[in-house]
């Protein structure tokens, strides 16, 4: 069929995404329903998550660190091989991170409603098989040694250190692309949650990666009209469209510091929460990233390693099982260490406000500049065509808001596709 793509007898590829049980093959466009999933391109969630107390978020963050660390370590290649973990939709957490893993995938997920099959009396049946869905997770932990107040944005001292960036990306199944170059295939949502109010803001931007028949990946050039801009707060939750391009450019889109803590909590609670954090974590940007897949499990994505799982400090108990396993000592209460607070998933933050960008004129010099990546297996040259003035003030913004919408002009963020990467690139890489 036009537009779907079947690998297997059991996988089906639709615009970038598994099918879910729905799917009808052969069914023209027009007589197809919109996938309930993903619900909108871009959802915020301020106060997402709380913490039990201090020592909770310090054990938490540190455990982020060291699964972090544990997962730098391993032997990855240009795609970052091994470099994330895997819960099964139908697999038991056995530690702190893996039930927050657990409790994003079914927020997004248990309130999908079943789908009738037609002709069995109204019988609802699940869009996905539990079998073959679950949750993709990582942490990452990057140095901010600006403190979250860069110089990029807040003074012109170009000779202090810059913030840690995340480079332009897609999130993708790179195993299943590395066996089947011309494929990407998709998570259905991803999600970021921080756990740090400092360092760079997560932009997404309104780009799917090129179908199977753009073999030089072509549909990749030219200009992207809208993005959406999420500077890091202690317990909020993003989630986005899994095929959206997305990163971290700090040096056009830097970190702002927050100007002051959450006042809803008394001051010698904050106080105690700064100093059992400052020694360790403080400064850091801190996050928990979360992939929902549906009907595909991604090939290189394994379980936490059962060692690493036992180093890990946060205490847990699970919760659904009378002969629950549990890290504590023995005699000690258990207090849940996370709280999560959405309730209603379908129930995001309101964006009110949106940036504008615009490009500086063709024979001005004051364009911000030109970045090198790679996207796709291709070499891509991204034009930030304003200035830096102005990516700075947009920045600035969305800090006050928290999240913000951005629309820009053509010219302002373009792509340009080069030579593919070649092996030997691939090699040094590694």
């Amino acid at each position: 069929k036009k537009g779907a793509w079947i690998m297997s007898n059991d996988l089906i590829i639709d615009k970038g995404f598994t099918v879910l049980n729905n799917f009808k093959p052969g069914a023209s466009d027009g007589d197809k329903k919109s996938d309930p999933i993903p619900r909108s391109p871009f959802a915020s969630y301020t106060d997402a998550l709380s913490m039990s107390s201090s020592s909770s978020r310090a054990s938490f963050t540190n455990d982020c660190s060291l699964v972090f660390t544990a997962r730098t370590k391993e032997d990855s290649d240009g795609y970052s091989t091994g470099s994330t973990f895997f819960l099964p939709c139908l697999m038991k957490p056995r530690c702190a991170l893996e039930e927050l893993a657990r409790t994003i995938f079914r927020a997004h997920v248990d309130s999908l409603e079943g789908w009738e099959e037609t002709g069995k009396d109204g019988e609802k049946k699940l869009l996905y098989d539990p079998e073959r869905s679950g949750a993709e997770w990582w942490t990452l932990v990057m140095d901010t040694p600006s403190g979250g107040a860069p110089s990029k944005c807040d003074n012109s001292d170009d000779d202090e250190e810059e913030d840690d960036e995340v480079g332009i990306h897609f999130d993708a199944d790179y195993g299943l692309e590395e066996q089947l170059p011309d494929y990407t295939l998709h998570p259905r949502v991803a999600t970021v949650t921080y756990f740090s109010d400092t360092g760079v803001p997560t932009l997404i931007l309104n780009k799917c990666s090129p179908p199977p028949s753009d073999k030089e990946k072509q549909s990749l050039n030219g200009s992207i009209n809208e993005a959406w801009l999420s500077h890091p707060r202690f317990g909020k939750h993003i989630a986005f469209d899994g095929r959206f391009l997305h990163g971290g450019p700090g040096e056009y889109f830097p970190s702002v510091a927050k100007k002051s803590l959450n006042n809803s909590e008394p001051k010698s609670k904050r106080i105690k929460l700064e100093e059992n954090t400052s020694n360790m974590l403080n400064g850091k940007r801190i996050t928990f990233m979360v992939n929902i897949w549906l009907n595909h499990c991604p090939l290189e994505s394994e379980p936490l390693d059962d060692e690493l799982v036992h180093k890990l400090t946060t205490p847990w108990e699970e919760q659904e099982d009378e002969n629950s396993k549990s890290n504590l000592k023995a005699g000690d209460p258990f207090v849940p260490p996370l709280q999560w607070n959405v309730k209603d998933i379908t129930a995001s933050d309101s964006l009110d406000k949106t940036a504008s960008l615009t490009r500086t004129p063709k024979e001005s010099e004051d364009a911000a500049g030109i970045d090198e990546a790679v996207i796709c297996n291709k070499h891509v040259d991204i034009t930030f065509g304003a200035s830096m003035d102005d990516f700075h003030k947009a920045s600035r913004l969305a800090a006050e808001e928290g999240s913000m919408a951005i629309q820009m002009e053509d010219g302002v963020f373009t792509l340009k596709v080069g030579k593919e990467v070649s092996s030997d690139e691939e090699e040094e890489d590694a």
